[in-house]
């Protein structure tokens, strides 16, 4: 059989590959579709990154640009300009939000989870009120949805029951990078033993419960330091009232817009990992934890449980005594030199067959 002529839309992937979360998936499955003998791999991206992604990912000859026009309306020609324009393809997939309307193949949607919906005070002004209709429709109109977890399957059937039998789940993997990398160590730690959380600072991270409790943790452990590794602040940000006085004092470090390196050894050396978050659509720091061997600890949030498992110590969100009297026995066991072996990680390999697979029996 010929391979499936499969569009991934990447126009918010710059030319370097790098950034946040939904450009680390799209390149991580680009590459694991790529290294498919069923599908022949084709990129939509912007004029910019045309010729470095096809050199990344090795599409030569298999780039769609979308037109040259001001950032800010490039999700508008997107939904709705450029549906006829793509044709000659057997699946197109969206990965972030949107999907061309009137696309003459099989659509396919990542979600990634809801929070638009569910938590939209979370987001700036203008992507709040201009893309929900969109990413709304889009939901609707798509022939398959791939869900990153079964709890983000489990919130799109909540939100319209009517998209039943189309829903697929591919599990995230860790970043093939931060498994090959080698560790950086962080000179500023200085052999402290620490606690670590991995995320932005938004407030349905909940970063502040976790400062909350480290207050009550550096009581009994006078020299450990929270060690928050994250993005550049976007949209909201909260900390908690305790942590002026705790980055004043030398307790807590932040640590913005590192390398897979330096990442890696944070996991590798912490004392725990800390995942309080309110609601995630699959929770990778969780998993990222586990698959390089660190100790875990999350919230009760449906997707970070079903990420991390057996594996993990799962506590109420708001429940600071329990977080700080947890962080503290973890440091006291990481004194004595103890570690956990790293499981066997999922690939993206994996992911990517996940997708296929649910995308063609449908």
């Amino acid at each position: 059989m010929k391979p499936v002529r499969w569009l991934l839309m990447a126009s918010h992937v710059p030319p370097s590959g790098s950034l946040g979360g939904i450009v680390r998936y799209t390149v991580e499955l680009a590459r694991a579709l790529e290294r498919r003998d069923d599908v022949e791999l084709h990129l939509l991206t912007s004029p910019e990154a045309e010729q470095p992604l096809a050199d990344l990912l090795g599409c030569h000859g298999r780039t769609v640009a979308v037109p040259r026009v001001p950032g800010a309306l490039v999700p508008a020609v997107e939904r709705y300009l450029l549906g006829r324009r793509l044709r000659g393809f057997d699946v197109v997939q969206g990965t972030k939000h949107l999907l061309p309307r009137g696309v003459a193949a099989r659509s396919v949607l990542t979600v990634h989870d809801m929070l638009l919906f569910d938590r939209p005070q979370d987001f700036p002004t203008a992507k709040r009120h201009l893309l929900r209709q969109p990413y709304a429709a889009s939901l609707r109109g798509a022939d398959v949805l791939a869900c990153v977890s079964a709890a983000t399957e489990r919130r799109v059937l909540e939100w319209s029951p009517r998209l039943a039998g189309r829903t697929v789940v591919a599990p995230l993997a860790t970043g093939s990078a931060l498994l090959s990398t080698p560790a950086t160590p962080v000179a500023a730690v200085a052999g402290r033993p620490f606690a670590l959380v991995v995320g932005d600072s938004q407030p349905r991270k909940n970063v502040a419960t976790v400062v909350s409790a480290w207050q009550r943790v550096v009581q009994a452990h006078p020299d450990a330091l929270l060690v928050l590794v994250g993005p550049p602040a976007w949209g909201r940000e909260s900390y908690g009232p305790g942590y002026p006085a705790l980055t004043a004092s030398g307790h807590v470090l932040q640590l913005t817009g590192i390398d897979d390196g330096t990442l890696r050894w944070c996991y590798e050396n912490a004392a725990v990992v800390l995942a309080p978050s309110l609601a995630e659509g699959f929770g990778l720091p969780a998993v990222e934890a586990l698959d390089l061997g660190a100790p875990l600890v999350t919230s009760l949030d449906a997707a970070l449980v079903e990420a991390s498992g057996a594996h993990a110590e799962h506590l109420p969100a708001h429940d600071v005594t329990a977080w700080a009297e947890s962080a503290a026995d973890h440091l006291a066991v990481a004194r004595d030199g103890s570690r956990r072996t790293p499981r066997r990680a999922r690939t993206w390999d994996d992911v990517a067959a996940d997708t296929v697979a649910g995308v063609l029996r449908r």
